[in-house]
């Protein structure tokens, strides 16, 4: 007897690598998405709630229904700060205009939505994929703390635990963007998963599989294609490798198929107060602060199984072709940066 599909709410900032999360999750049966919760991040938060409604349009079916909603403009405790620079390019899409959305934002406000969720479920039954700033999830815990007990997990993309930063030397951009709601949501006893850079460079899609989607013609591959070929660039002259990392993507597909992914259990938490390393996430994985494991964080991936999973599903489940043309070239998938 087939498992009922796993309920989850997606906390975003779209962004291109939070679309391709999206259109991942969507294509996945797995997973039944309650719905989709923005802050602000990669881009402000009226380009973000804009891209989230634009994204769940073009997927259409389920997501063209679910509820998209508005959540914090800025972190807890300090000055938004925007991108130093534009690494996800005109509308955060990587210059994909997609068509106008054709309906209006849910009316309340994620916080209290995703709170409604969790209670009006039973225990254990929604997870949250956190793919942005951690400042929603951190107002969730803090205003609805009876949340902590019932959440089944939350599933973050963030943080850099044994690898360089990507927002700092130490600080990947999530964790950086709002080390206070990070800090808070690693300290609160929730079931927590954590998907960072660790894993995420080493799990690259070529220049080839965003040619394939553009080439496959189809509303949703081929807008996925021309974001990823975007970013590809963006790499080729910032990293000299012609792949880019879909950060956001690959901690949908932990929510999926854990298996492929390595997992370690660690006592974390994240740096606010360090002049160089404000936002960096620190992994005690040798009991060296005698606390116990309160995460469980990723330090290895199967890269060539992500790069099949995520061509196979956006393909099977927007291509115009299902039964052709997906992942080419293996060997790209080596590189690392």
């Amino acid at each position: 007897m087939s498992r009922a599909p796993a309920r989850v709410v997606i906390d975003c900032d779209p962004g291109i690598d939070d679309a391709i999360a999206l259109f991942l999750a969507y294509a996945s049966p797995e997973l039944d998405v309650a719905g989709v919760t923005t802050v602000a991040g990669n881009v402000g938060l009226d380009q973000v709630v804009d891209n989230a409604l634009r994204l769940c349009d073009l997927i259409g079916g389920p997501a063209a229904t679910a509820p998209v909603l508005r959540g914090h403009a800025g972190p807890l405790a300090r000055a938004l700060r925007q991108p130093d620079e534009p690494v996800h390019g005109a509308y955060g899409l990587g210059g994909v205009q997609l068509p106008e959305a054709v309906r209006p934002v849910h009316p309340g406000h994620a916080v209290d939505w995703i709170a409604d969720q969790v209670y009006d479920s039973g225990p254990g039954e929604i997870t949250v994929i956190a793919t942005a700033p951690l400042t929603n999830i951190a107002a969730l815990l803090h205003t609805h703390p009876d949340t902590r007990e019932r959440l089944k997990e939350i599933v973050v993309m963030g943080g850099a635990a044994f690898a360089p930063g990507n927002a700092t030397p130490a600080a990947e951009f999530n964790f950086h963007a709002d080390p206070e709601a990070a800090r808070y949501v690693t300290e609160s006893g929730v079931p927590l998963r954590i998907v960072g850079l660790d894993v995420t460079r080493k799990a690259l899609t070529p220049l080839t599989d965003a040619d394939v989607l553009i080439a496959d013609g189809a509303p949703v591959t081929s807008a996925a294609g021309r974001m990823l070929r975007h970013l590809v660039e963006r790499y080729a002259r910032r990293h000299k490798v012609r792949a880019c990392a879909v950060h956001d993507a690959l901690a949908v597909a932990a929510a999926v198929r854990p298996d492929l992914l390595e997992w370690t259990d660690a006592w974390v938490t994240v740096e606010c107060a360090g002049e160089f390393t404000r936002g960096a996430l620190v992994a005690d994985v040798h009991g060296r602060t005698g606390l116990p494991p309160n995460a469980r964080v990723a330090t290895g991936v199967d890269a060539q199984a992500f790069r099949t999973f995520l061509m196979t599903r956006l393909l099977d489940r927007y291509g115009a072709h299902p039964d052709g043309g997906h992942a080419s070239n293996p060997e790209t998938q080596t590189q690392t940066f």
